[in-house]
């Protein structure tokens, strides 16, 4: 049986080009993990991976028509189903009995409602691996899909609801994501790191959360959390990087590590390998799970970029979020990373719950206080699942502009009201908040010169942001303007 595993594209790919330059996706682990578990049970898999390649439904299309597979599988987040939809009835057009099967977060979340559509035959809840394969396999032997556990499907027009599938208790038992299904050559840039034609893949080295963020949504997927052997994850690199020749790796874990002494086990075991002079790597972690010592071990066994999440500047926005992190330890994280050498990126979020336009203002002089090499500063998105969304549920769950779930989706640029902004702050104010951020955290004089001098982007790089930038805050002050002629004109009116 022909399996085509597609990661759809969605409307940001068009909305976010001007960002392309700074961002380069890494290769979706979801659908490798599930493209091996299959391939190990002889299914011939391929992967399209769309939201890479940035082709064209019509192409896309053609290439499902060349494959003529038996069971296309869409990896789907909300962002992305409305183009899901689109391309199912296309797909189901030209072979009506092809088997479509749902899986990630949003049938996670709506398996009644994606089936009730009448477009899907089968959404994989969870984690996907093994439901995925027997649902393969029911396929393919005309078997019972009553009997997999961890999925939702529709007969007779009725949706039945299985019963959940246990999570894999071993990460070890899954085998090494299938890279060698993939483009590759799709994921050789990312500026952030200065890295420009090698190729990047991500490593896997735990799944789940132990804490419980208001706005994060994992624990949908992953409940519960595991955590691989530092053994097994750095053979995993070693192998990736004598088989593909990967330079460059990005860990996808909530955070990595898990504790001061997971990490320098980590540092020291690719010390002992000799992979510190191969390979180099960012992660994510909190700012509560570091030392100068660890730090200093990760910049010697190649890390080049940290990401933290700091989400905002005021402790009782924190505390409100369940963050269990405080602006101290955020401060000590960034001076010990800093002395080690290590450059910063730092995530904040504006406009959560119980936010006003000071709170916001708090956040931006935090990010301009401890002073990464990058901030980004998002607005605050209900994502599905999250108990931000839970909460938010009754007012936006109608809604059908699903690209808005997504923290890439360009609210300044977007007409209307944002999916959702505090009490005490109007959709415009929020955008122009947004912007705010930005204009100041950037166009310091120390800030660029910095950028200029530090060799964190190229040139060409600096350049093009500096375009995007000013673009922005052009639009930013035209809007400004026009809405004060507006509301002289009004009451020259009256």
């Amino acid at each position: 049986m022909r399996i085509l595993l597609i990661n759809p594209s969605s409307e940001l790919n068009i909305e976010a080009r001007k960002y392309s330059r700074f961002v380069s996706p890494l290769p979706p682990s979801g659908i490798a993990y599930i493209a091996a578990v299959l391939e190990a049970d002889g299914f011939e898999v391929f992967i399209e991976d769309q939201f890479a390649s940035r082709i064209g439904n019509k192409q896309l299309l053609e290439r499902v028509k060349s494959i003529n597979p038996q069971v296309v599988g869409f990896s789907c987040l909300t962002t992305a189903m409305n183009n899901v939809g689109f391309l199912i009835n296309e797909i189901k057009k030209q072979d009506k009995n092809v088997k479509i099967v749902l899986g990630n977060i949003h049938p996670t979340l709506f398996a009644q409602e994606v089936l009730e559509q009448g477009l899907v035959d089968v959404a994989v809840r969870g984690e996907g691996e093994f439901s995925m394969l027997e649902t393969a396999c029911a396929l393919q032997n005309e078997g019972d899909l009553g009997k997999v556990k961890g999925i939702s499907f529709k007969r007779n027009g009725q949706v039945f609801h299985n019963p959940d599938r246990e999570l894999v208790p071993e990460l070890k038992a899954l085998p090494y994501p299938a890279w060698h299904l993939f483009d590759l050559s799709l994921y050789t840039n990312f500026p952030v790191i200065g890295v420009y034609n090698e190729i990047i893949l991500p490593i896997q080295a735990s799944r789940g959360c132990p804490y419980r963020c208001y706005f994060c949504s994992q624990d949908k997927v992953y409940p519960v959390s595991r955590y691989r052997k530092i053994k097994d994850v750095v053979d995993e690199i070693e192998v990736l990087a004598d088989k593909f020749q990967v330079k460059h790796f990005g860990f996808n874990d909530a955070y990595f590590p898990f504790s001061v002494e997971h990490g320098l086990e980590f540092c020291d075991e690719l010390i002992h390998r000799g992979l510190h002079k191969r390979i180099k790597w960012i992660t994510e972690t909190r700012v509560d799970k570091v030392s100068l010592e660890l730090l200093r071990k990760m910049k010697e066994a190649g890390l080049r970029l940290i990401l933290y999440g700091f989400e905002s500047g005021n402790q009782e926005i924190l505390n409100s979020i369940n963050k269990s992190a405080t602006l101290e330890q955020a401060r000590i994280a960034v001076e010990l990373t800093k002395k080690a050498g290590i450059f910063i990126s730092g995530l904040f979020i504006l406009g959560l719950p119980g936010e006003t336009a000071q709170t916001c203002f708090d956040t931006i002089r935090f990010a301009k206080e401890i002073d990464p090499e990058i901030a980004k500063f998002n607005i605050a998105v209900p994502f599905p699942g999250s108990k931000f969304f839970e909460d938010q549920r009754s007012k936006i769950g109608g809604s059908s502009e699903y690209r808005k779930f997504s923290s890439w989706y360009d609210f300044y640029s977007a007409k209307g009201n944002l999916i959702y902004s505090p009490d005490s702050i109007s959709s415009e104010e929020l955008r122009n908040l947004q912007r705010k951020a930005m204009f100041e955290f950037y166009l310091r004089p120390t800030k660029i010169w910095r950028h200029l001098t530090g060799g964190i982007f190229p040139l060409r790089d600096l350049l093009y942001g500096f375009y995007v930038l000013m673009d922005n805050y052009s639009r930013f002050i035209f809007d400004r303007l026009t809405c004060g002629f507006r509301g002289r004109a009004k009451k020259m009116q009256k």
